[in-house]
């Protein structure tokens, strides 16, 4: 039995470590696994995406796929199972206020959603991220909040600019345009 526990507890480092994760942060292993459960709900769907996650437990998630998007919302319970679901066709929304006489509200709310979009375009730009997943910042001047995770796959599942943090991290790790859009539709969600 020993033996077995053993190998184990070297299995789990060895896949940590493969993974970029040290083993000495169970939360960001814990985050990491959940996020993959929740995305592989959504295997069929190609391109690249960004999910972002509080408490393991709500998750924004972001399909890019020929530079039109599709975004949801999740709320799941601790063993992974979806409790709520809830899909966004921004783009559609665009053209549908579009395609009406627009008053002056709807103007800006149509500029509203184009600031959105260009936000969103930009976030998927693989290039301004780190590779590597961040735990911890040393030279953070403000932590407050939940914990969170951010990652970008691509079509290949190559994780860029992931992280595993408070939800309130200054300086924050990804833009922080697209960290206010992820923020703001979380919290316009979440009962």
């Amino acid at each position: 039995m020993t033996f077995i526990t053993i190998i184990l507890s070297i299995s789990c480092f060895c896949v940590a470590q493969i993974h970029g994760i040290k083993d000495s942060d169970p939360v960001a292993v814990e985050s990491r696994t959940k996020a993959d459960i929740v995305l592989s709900k959504f295997d069929t769907i190609p391109g690249k995406k960004i999910l972002y996650s509080l408490q393991n437990k709500y998750y924004y998630i972001i399909f890019q796929q020929d530079n039109k998007y599709t975004e949801y919302f999740i709320t799941i319970d601790s063993v992974c199972n979806i409790l709520k679901i809830k899909r966004f066709e921004k783009d559609k929304e665009i053209i549908n206020i579009k395609m009406q006489c627009p008053s002056r509200n709807k103007k800006k709310k149509i500029n509203q959603l184009e600031n959105d979009r260009q936000t969103i375009n930009d976030a998927f730009n693989i290039h301004q991220y780190e590779k590597n997943i961040i735990t911890s910042l040393p030279n953070a001047t403000y932590i407050a909040g939940v914990p969170s995770y951010f990652v970008l796959k691509d079509e290949n599942g190559k994780r860029y600019g992931e992280y595993c943090l408070f939800s309130i991290t200054t300086p924050c790790p990804i833009n922080p345009k697209l960290w206010a859009y992820l923020i703001k539709k979380l919290s316009e969600n979440i009962n």
